[in-house]
């Protein structure tokens, strides 16, 4: 688990595109009227909500960047209110407020700084991690999740029934310091495995981002770990052949390197698809690291585009199947089995960005056995994807490459 993380902005971003270029000219009003489209349905609110809480998310981006850069580990997390549209900055130091309202944030004085949150996390199960240089962490956590929640200013456990006696004891001995969420059942890996949300080997998982070498021409795809092993053969749409998985990194991690061997064949450009594998193409450029309580949409064969919170950052999840994955970012945005390594984005400026990679959810079965994501039932979703950021601070200097 890292604690701060310095945000990448700058970078340009391709899905895989697995037809003719997008007429340019209508791509825009296209791309808007998607996006507005999803979020009205998803989160109810009205166009003109949409576009206001576009542009506030830009600039509390923004201002997260900066003050991330300048204040470091005194700043006791942050997250983007949508009520007042402000960036909420949580300090223990009263020297510093005058600091962050002059960027434009609010403070928040709070009692537990982020070395006592860092602490309790760590003792709790939350390794220490560096997505520039990887390894397999052995240890798993004792707890369905934990992370370390801005609003509340505290290690957030979430537990299930047979976990409660170990929460417990962390609230016996840690106090305030930690707060408990119960669950019923243990989140899962999404898979039922090639543009940003399309279907690869037979729509068992989808496609994430594209990436590049520029110097040597080179392209790749980037998707979840748990869909693919290293050496695999990936197919797209009609079992044409892709390319073979360089590098695949789950559990600990989650995300895949899928080298484009088939270039003749396979269009590779600056495009995510809304409507997976029947061509809505959109564009986006750069990637975020968005703080809790901004908006990202995500794209999947299965649950196609859809959209949520993001409501936790850097959040080590252990799946029912035993392993644990660290640093992952929590929405709300329906995820389902099918759509694991598809495209997750944050709209930001008037253009989508890249947020991240599916990796899981906490899913429920209908009345034919279907597992479903939480929404289908009157819940909030619970949905998971390993952030982009880590994934290019390895790939990115190991390979040369770039997003697009």
């Amino acid at each position: 688990m890292r604690l701060n993380r310095t945000l990448m902005s700058t970078i340009v971003v391709s899905t895989l595109a697995l037809s003719a270029t997008p007429a340019l000219a209508q791509e825009k009003r296209s791309e808007v009227a998607d996006m507005t489209a999803a979020i009205s349905r998803d989160l109810g609110l009205s166009p003109e909500q949409v576009k206001l809480t576009a542009e506030q998310q830009a600039r509390a981006i923004a201002i997260d960047e900066r003050l991330q850069k300048e204040l470091g580990d005194q700043i006791a997390g942050t997250y983007f209110d949508a009520k007042s549209g402000q960036l909420i900055v949580n300090l223990t130091d009263r020297s510093l407020l005058e600091t962050v309202k002059g960027a434009g944030a609010t403070p928040r004085l709070v009692q537990n700084n982020l070395k006592q949150l860092g602490l309790a996390l760590n003792a709790l199960g939350g390794p220490d991690t560096s997505p520039e240089k990887r390894e397999v962490i052995k240890s798993q956590s004792q707890f369905a999740a934990l992370s370390i929640d801005p609003i509340s200013n505290t290690v957030k456990i979430t537990a299930t029934k047979e976990q409660a006696g170990a929460a417990r004891e962390a609230i016996a001995k840690y106090g305030d310091l930690v707060s408990v969420e119960t669950i019923d059942e243990l989140p899962e890996p999404t898979v039922n495995f090639l543009d940003g949300g399309d279907g690869y080997n037979g729509n068992n998982c989808s496609a994430g981002f594209n990436l590049r070498n520029p110097s040597t021409g080179a392209k790749f795809l980037l998707t979840a770990g748990h869909c693919l092993s290293k050496g695999d053969w990936v197919t797209g749409q009609g079992g044409v052949f892709f390319g073979t998985t360089l590098e695949s990194w789950f559990p600990s991690y989650d995300d895949a390197l899928v080298r484009n061997q088939n270039t003749g064949y396979w269009i590779q450009g600056p495009w995510f698809d809304s409507n997976p594998s029947n061509g809505a193409f959109h564009s986006f450029s750069g990637m975020t690291d968005s703080p809790v309580g901004t908006i990202v949409c995500k794209a999947g064969i299965k649950t196609k585009f859809t959209c949520g919170f993001i409501t936790a950052k850097n959040e080590d999840v252990t799946y029912s199947t035993g392993e644990t994955i660290f640093d992952m970012t929590r929405h709300s945005a329906c995820v389902e089995p099918g759509d694991s390594g598809g495209s997750v984005l944050s709209y930001i400026g008037g253009r989508f960005r890249a947020e991240g990679v599916t990796s899981g959810a906490r899913l429920r079965r209908d009345g034919d056995g279907i597992r479903r994501c939480l929404s289908k039932f009157g819940e909030q979703n619970v949905s998971w994807a390993f952030p982009v950021v880590d994934s290019m601070a390895y790939y990115g200097p190991k390979y040369g490459a770039t997003l697009w």
